[in-house]
């Protein structure tokens, strides 16, 4: 598929994230949402200064090696559908089907659907729900997002699959359904390229398909729900504005090159630190979500470099597999002039809270996997639409809202009302011991 084609898609996508809420749902407030729109008047500050110059030259010769501004310009930053409004403590709580833990997730008020039978009510609507991971805290928790949807509504029946990582068994899983006549589906796909001829199979067929989180190429697939990568790198290189006055030696544990996650995350995080000339970048590791991969990366750092400042992190895994080779080497406290090495971190998981409350870990920016719900709501619209049961069908791009950053003590960062770690309802994963 030529880039050409998917940059035009995915402008195109931006700009109509949210011409419409799901139709013949339950209704939302219709006005702004103050955190959200908040941050994305910040993403284009600095994506706009950083395009008009980039000072530093150590963070520019990243930032362009890597290619970062063909991700950013393409990606949505736009506002939510339906004019939903997400403020703190908003959401349901229930124990997660598969997990067994308490979860209480933030957006089940995003583009409701009412408990009970959905559109015809005689019928029994077929679902298949394919991801990978019931051994990873993040995914399994996405899995409970979605079975929990599906069990408010009798008339759904959800079957879900876990293709361990495996692209080729996705694949399988998928065909399978549309042999089998499925009414709908919804997937994460760990990779895009080797999902689109699946997803393109399914449309093909009339079967409509939503994807979760990471995308697909598929350019017909029904909709995408997106998290707030973008808002991510933005707040951890505002928080370190904040925390280190635009000076300081830096260690980077990034995940796989060309990931969502990686691009959007690492070129924010870039784009705001770019103009401030005093920061070096003294190594860049890929780790690709692996703790144990964080931890070798981050101790051979320790090793090299014995002025290391700050360590940005682009997920969690990565975070707490840098903060344990820190913490074997007693180099917590190790930044000149005896400062503590400040650690950036995404993923609001349980045990990296435990950190930020410690005050080991200095900011986690939330990236919640707690959106499965939004993908049942979303594939059952399309659904509805598809059988002449509802006047349209959901946006193709689903945005989620922009949430903000977390730290030890309250804080106001450029307009940004920080969250403590005792304000965040919506952690996932295994409680950790104290």
């Amino acid at each position: 598929m030529p880039a050409v084609s998917r940059r035009q898609l995915l402008k195109s996508a931006a700009g109509l994230a949210c011409a419409a809420a799901l139709p013949g749902l339950a209704s939302t407030p219709a006005s702004a949402a103050p955190v959200h729109d908040l941050l994305n008047a910040l993403i284009k500050k600095y994506s706009d200064a950083a395009k008009a110059a980039m000072a530093n030259a150590d963070i520019k010769a990243l930032f362009e090696k890597d290619g970062f501004r063909d991700y950013l310009d393409v990606y949505p930053v736009g506002d939510l559908a339906g004019g939903f409004v997400w403020k703190p403590g908003m959401g349901a709580s229930f124990t997660g089907p598969y997990s067994k833990l308490q979860i209480k997730a933030p957006f089940t008020d995003y583009l409701p659907m009412n408990e009970g039978p959905v559109l015809d009510k005689a019928k029994t609507y077929r679902i298949g729900f394919v991801f990978h991971g019931f051994n990873h805290p993040w995914l399994i928790s996405l899995a409970d997002t979605a079975a929990w949807e599906a069990a408010r509504h009798p008339n759904v029946q959800l079957e879900v699959i876990d293709a361990e990582f495996d692209d080729n068994k996705m694949g399988q899983v998928i065909d399978t359904w549309i042999a089998k006549k499925f009414d709908g589906i919804v997937l994460w796909p760990s990779r895009e390229a080797p999902m689109g001829p699946p997803v393109d199979r399914a449309i093909a067929a009339g079967i409509p398909v939503v994807s979760l989180d990471r995308r697909t190429s598929s350019e017909v697939i029904s909709s995408e729900v997106l998290g707030n990568f973008y808002a991510n790198g933005l707040q951890q290189g505002l928080y370190l504005q904040h925390a280190a006055a635009g000076a300081g030696a830096m260690i980077c544990n990034r995940k796989d090159l060309g990931s969502t996650a990686d691009s959007i995350r690492t070129g924010s995080y870039l784009e705001v630190i770019g103009n401030s000339p005093d920061y070096k970048v003294l190594a860049n590791y890929h780790t690709n979500s692996q703790r144990t991969l964080a931890f070798k990366a981050t101790a051979d750092a320790l090793q090299a470099f014995k002025d290391i400042a700050i360590i940005f992190n682009t997920g969690g895994e990565e975070a707490m597999g840098a903060l344990d080779a820190v913490r074997e080497a007693g180099r917590l406290n190790s930044a000149p002039g005896g400062k503590k090495i400040i650690i950036l971190a995404n993923d609001d998981a349980r045990e990296v809270l435990k950190e930020i409350r410690a005050g080991n870990m200095d900011m986690v920016a939330p990236y919640t996997p707690l959106i499965g719900d939004i993908g049942i709501r979303a594939v059952i619209a399309h659904i509805g639409h598809k059988a002449g049961l509802l006047p349209e069908a959901p946006p193709k791009l689903i945005l989620t809202p922009n949430l903000p950053m977390i730290t030890r003590e309250k804080m106001t960062i450029e307009g940004i009302e920080t969250l403590t770690p005792d304000e965040w309802p919506y952690a996932y994963g295994p409680e950790v011991a104290s």
